[in-house]
């Protein structure tokens, strides 16, 4: 099985349960978290373009114990922030043209430290139905498993709609006075921080970042081993193309390449002690 946590501060028994009518269609199902169950009551289904063949469309499938807004059902990072702010239980399973699970991930608030993280290898698809426009069946874990003791086994039943991802959302409004090209000062940190991460400088990168987020890597046994994934899950070709500041904070829009797609980001500086930190980055990317 390859699984993977979300990186750090940056970027099971199933119990029954009866048909609800979600957002986009019925199902049934329940996910168990460290010994802790609850049932599973809406469920999307989307298509998109294949990670690994951009000509073929994949069948991407969400299912969680909590409604969902169209921006979290249509993109990764919208669906990581609701995980975060609704404390969400689910999962996802992207589905190909075999109708095999090629990539899954799993989240809950009863983990202990992962939250989410992905893989493939213990799920199984059934589907009994699967049009441009509707798919029906299940996604059932045999029997529970464990990644770093947290321990987990989910189940769902579906009938679902397929839809489209909505498109891109508009660019965050900025707030102070705009920043000259290249983000002025606050660009200049911000590309600092890249050079260190590219150079696999840990000491330098947790020094070009705030306080808050450098205390919790360090204080994370795991940031070590997470230290390359977080290297690596950077786009290339960075490119600063506006900014604002406003007293000590700063926000800078970007974008860059991950693999064949373009890639957004917003990135949120801090300063503290007289220098720019990177408080936050996020990057929302979209096939092209």
């Amino acid at each position: 099985m390859r699984r993977f946590r979300s990186s750090l501060g940056f970027i099971l028994v199933a119990l029954a349960s009866f048909p609800v009518l979600a957002a986009n269609g019925t199902v049934t199902g329940s996910l168990t978290a460290n010994g802790k169950t609850v049932a599973l009551k809406h469920a999307y289904a989307q298509t998109r373009k294949s990670p690994f063949d951009k000509t073929k469309n994949v069948l991407q499938l969400i299912v969680t114990d909590q409604e969902l807004s169209a921006a979290a059902v249509s993109d990764d990072m919208e669906l990581m922030q609701a995980q975060e702010k609704q404390q969400l239980s689910g999962f996802t399973a992207t589905i190909d043209d075999s109708k095999q699970v090629i990539s899954a991930t799993v989240f809950s608030p009863a983990f202990k430290k992962m939250k989410q993280f992905s893989g493939v290898g213990m799920q199984k698809a059934e589907l009994t139905a699967i049009t441009p426009t509707h798919v029906a069946g299940n996604v059932t874990m045999a029997k529970p498993d464990d990644f770093f003791d947290e321990k987990y086994q989910y189940n769902a039943t579906f009938d679902l709609p397929v839809g489209k991802p909505a498109g891109p959302p508009p660019p965050p409004a900025l707030k102070g006075s705009p920043l000259p090209g290249g983000g002025g000062e606050p660009g200049k940190a911000y590309f600092a921080y890249l050079k260190n991460l590219t150079a696999s400088d840990m000491k330098a990168f947790l020094g070009g970042v705030s306080a808050a987020r450098a205390k919790e890597a360090s204080s994370d046994p795991d940031f070590k081993k997470l230290f390359p994934l977080l290297k690596a899950m950077q786009p290339s070709g960075v490119k600063i193309t506006s900014g604002a500041a406003g007293g000590n904070h700063a926000t800078l829009l970007a974008t860059g390449k991950d693999g064949d797609n373009v890639t957004r980001g917003t990135i949120t500086m801090v300063r503290e002690g007289g220098a720019w930190k990177v408080e936050r980055e996020e990057w929302k990317s979209r096939s092209e």
